[in-house]
């Protein structure tokens, strides 16, 4: 079954009013385009991969323009190498404004209209995020600008199995 024919099949649910909203996750740009091109109800929101290291922005500015939410996972990189949380640019903004490395990954997020989501249980952590404020914008710059690093810690999007990529050290 193709994804254009699954992503039918989904507008079959809302038409029948089993579900209000539908989404696409774990898609690349082109496979946004070709379901929002076809389809009769576009996706309220596109989950996918996204911070500094990968902050997809063709995908971003493309949801941007047809009023649909980029929900980000693995928005503080998953703690995995390399350590988005210990990139000189993301720790140096956030020594300078008293802020955690995550508190300004997520304020990055949010400042640039990204919705997503964190995994911590650890409870000073989950205060923590919720405790983000706007960056400046030669911070925003800066990330955006300074950051050369390009990585995938999740392959679903290349191999459709679910899952985060081990690095060597």
């Amino acid at each position: 079954m193709t994804l254009a024919e699954t992503w039918q099949a989904l507008e079959r649910l809302v038409d029948d009013g089993l579900c209000k909203a539908i989404g696409l996750s774990d898609v690349t740009f082109e496979k946004a385009k070709e379901i929002v091109a076809s389809a009769k109800i576009k996706p309220a929101v596109v989950q996918v991969e996204s911070h500094p290291y990968l902050p997809e922005w063709a995908l971003f500015d493309f949801c941007r323009q047809h009023g649909i939410v980029l929900l980000a996972f693995a928005a503080l990189g998953h703690g995995m190498t390399p350590n988005l949380l210990a990139d000189p640019v993301i720790t140096g903004i956030a020594r300078r404004l008293g802020k955690t490395a995550a508190q300004v990954a997520l304020a990055w997020a949010a400042q640039r209209g990204t919705a997503f989501l964190t995994t911590s249980t650890n409870p000073h952590r989950i205060r923590e995020n919720f405790d983000i404020s706007a960056l400046p914008e030669d911070a925003m710059s800066e990330i955006r600008e300074g950051i050369d690093t390009h990585v995938r810690f999740n392959a679903v999007v290349e191999t459709g199995v679910p899952g985060f990529i081990p690095r060597a050290h």
